[in-house]
Order: C-alpha cells, then sequence, then structure tokens
C-alpha cells in the first residue's frame, strides 16, 4: 500500500513525521498571558505566564527578570500574545506559604543592608545620595541604587558590601526623577506622582511648555518632587500650541466688531482676545471675529488660559 496516499493508513515509519507536524501546529497555536507585577517597593514589571499557570490579579507569585528571581503581586492582566514580549519578566510559580514567609524574611535583610551599606558610605567618605538597598528572592544578589552629582569610585564600597551579605552587589545610579519615582509621594494635584505609579519614560521638560500654558513661573509651582520641571507640563502642551495658532499675537493690530485696535491679551481656552481699541476703550471678543491687519510681530508664546 502506498504510504503517501492522503487518504490512506500512515505506515509505523511515518509516526514521527505525523509527531513532527503535531509539534509544528502547537507551537504555531502557542500563546502567553501578561500581566503587571508590584514588587514589594514601587518597582513593578511586565509578566508573561504559560496559559496552563493559574495566575489571578492579587496572587503572590515569584517573577525572574534577567535571570534574578523576585517576588510580586498580580495587579493587572494585560491580555494575550503570540510569543512574550522582549525585556518582559517570566512568573515562574505561584508563591508558596514558604515563598512569602521567606519574602517577608527579605524586607528585614533589606533594613540591615540598608544600614550596613549606610555605615561603609559614611566610613569610605562617598559623596552619595543612598535611595535603595534591596535583596533579590534568594538573597544571592544585592541592588545598591543611589543618585551622585559627579563620579563615584565604588569599588571598596562593593568589595566590603559583597565580604559582608556574601551576595554579589550591584550598584544603579540613577537620576532624580527616577529617585522620586522610587520614593513615590503625592504630587500638588492630590493624586499619587506619575512616575511611581504608571510613567515609564521621562521625556524632556522645557519652560516654555509653562510660558505656553500661561502658568506662574514660580519654582513652587512648575517643579515636581524631584526639583524638575512637571511631567504633567508635556500632557496638555500640544493641545495648547495648537489653540495658540487660531489667536493672534499680543501687540499686533486687528480689526474687531467694535472697530480698529490692538491686542493686549489673548485666552487660549475660551478663545477670546482683549483689545485696546483707538478711541481708548477695552473690549473682549472672539478670536474668531477678529482679524490681524499687517504683519504680526514675532510671535509670543506666553499665554493665559
Amino acid at each position: 500500500m502506498d504510504s503517501k496516499g492522503g487518504g490512506g493508513p500512515q505506515e509505523p515509519g511515518t509516526a514521527s513525521h505525523c509527531v513532527g507536524r503535531i509539534f509544528i501546529i502547537l507551537e504555531e497555536d502557542l500563546v502567553v498571558r501578561l500581566f503587571t507585577v508590584q514588587g514589594d517597593d514601587t518597582k513593578s514589571w511586565l509578566c508573561y505566564s504559560p496559559m496552563d499557570l493559574a495566575v489571578g490579579v492579587g496572587d503572590a507569585c515569584i517573577v525572574e527578570y534577567e535571570k534574578i528571581p523576585d517576588f510580586g503581586h498580580v495587579t493587572m492582566i494585560e491580555g494575550e500574545a503570540a510569543e512574550p514580549p522582549r525585556e518582559a519578566a517570566m512568573i515562574l510559580r505561584r508563591a508558596t506559604l514558604q515563598d512569602q514567609s521567606r519574602a517577608g524574611e527579605n524586607t528585614l535583610f533589606n533594613k540591615r543592608a540598608l544600614r550596613l551599606c549606610q555605615e561603609k558610605i559614611k566610613a569610605l567618605k562617598l559623596v552619595m545620595r543612598l535611595i535603595r538597598v534591596r535583596y533579590s528572592f534568594d538573597r544571592a544578589h544585592l541592588t545598591v541604587v543611589f543618585t551622585a552629582e559627579e563620579r563615584v569610585d565604588f569599588r571598596q564600597l562593593i568589595q566590603d558590601l559583597a565580604t559582608e551579605t556574601h551576595a554579589r552587589v550591584e550598584m544603579r545610579q540613577i537620576g532624580v526623577r527616577d529617585a522620586a519615582a522610587t520614593f513615590g509621594g503625592m504630587a500638588p494635584c492630590g493624586r499619587a506622582l506619575c512616575c511611581a505609579t504608571w510613567l515609564q519614560d521621562f521625556e524632556n521638560i522645557n519652560i516654555r511648555m509653562a510660558k505656553t500654558q500661561g502658568l506662574s513661573l514660580n519654582p513652587s509651582t512648575i517643579n515636581g518632587m524631584c526639583g524638575r520641571l512637571k511631567c504633567c507640563l508635556k500632557y496638555e502642551y500640544q493641545c495648547y500650541r495648537d489653540l495658540c495658532a487660531c489667536l493672534p499675537n499680543p501687540g499686533c493690530r486687528v480689526e474687531s466688531p467694535e472697530g480698529p485696535g490692538k491686542v493686549i491679551e489673548t485666552r487660549v481656552l475660551p478663545q477670546k482676545v482683549r483689545i485696546v481699541l483707538d478711541d481708548r476703550r477695552v473690549v473682549e471678543c472672539e478670536a474668531k471675529d477678529v482679524k490681524t491687519l499687517g504683519k504680526p510681530p514675532q510671535k509670543d508664546h506666553t499665554q493665559h488660559p
């Protein structure tokens, strides 16, 4: 009998070929579940797990990121994917009671390592600000996070810490924005800091963004917890720029329903302009009812909301 026939029975010698075909189908249909896992501090990971791993929101789990195990809780189910995203952590398993007990012990070990690191920094007279000291889940890896204005020679510090803790020590220098994200806190708006909750990438913020939105340039108003310009200045900046494009420039001559005059103030959100007329009257008109006369002066991005 010809074993190549589509409807005929397969010969024993073709079994491995069939198995191979089935294996390929399984690989093509493979999907993973995606989660957000929160660590025991403000750190969070995008994680994935096989479909057959029963993990839900609120479950404690053990994750592996860059071959380092860690402990956390599932905070959100992101969905499914055909393959794991790049740089995503892997959920190894749901945490057992022993795992949760060890995670509690790690909290005490972290505090002890923090005090040890502070003592070593003081003894070595290093100019650096210690932000966080944290063990991995298996306590084989110790991460020291710090900020510093200048380059710091911490080779002796690493040697002393490795001798005391019997762990691999990693020194990680971060910026002031990342430090604020690590500590967390409440913003002036009454909500938790964006950088400590959902904001992942820090974009360039400049003073022009505050001027365009008509904000006070007082540092206490436009600076965030990190001492830098608030990240939220970026959120509505493009909207204000688009609205400003519909307004005449302050100082330019315009024709209004009340007569000709000069623009002395613009209000971005209501799309209105204040004009001093030639007869010295001051009126407020809708921007759509005003026509610019002649060449406008150089654009001034300082506006009023």
